[in-house]
């Protein structure tokens, strides 16, 4: 336990955080993650917008759909309510 210090290792060279080498590999490959993301962001986002786009009409189609089925079965309904009134005498549709 009583060794003495000039055992120990000492730095006596200044470490910097990177040499330019290193710098130009970094700022290559940041550079070319960021252009990476870019493309993924654009390719995802203009497919998310034709599914939002494709869902919308399939529902627009459903609720036309919906819609035409209700009418055809109610039709039937409201001209012979529409009839009756009209010849009972209780009132006129427009």
């Amino acid at each position: 336990m009583n060794e003495p210090f000039d055992g120990i290792p000492v730095l006596t060279e200044v470490v910097t955080d990177a040499s330019p080498a290193t710098a130009a590999a970094s700022d290559s490959t940041t550079q070319f993650l960021d252009d990476l993301e870019a493309h993924l962001t654009a390719v995802i986002n203009e497919h998310a917008d034709e599914l939002v786009h494709n869902a919308c009409r399939e529902m627009e189609a459903l609720l036309l759909e919906q819609v035409s089925d209700r009418l055809k079965a109610e039709l039937p309904r409201m001209i012979a309510d529409v009839i009756g009134a009209h010849f009972r005498g209780t009132g006129r549709s427009n």
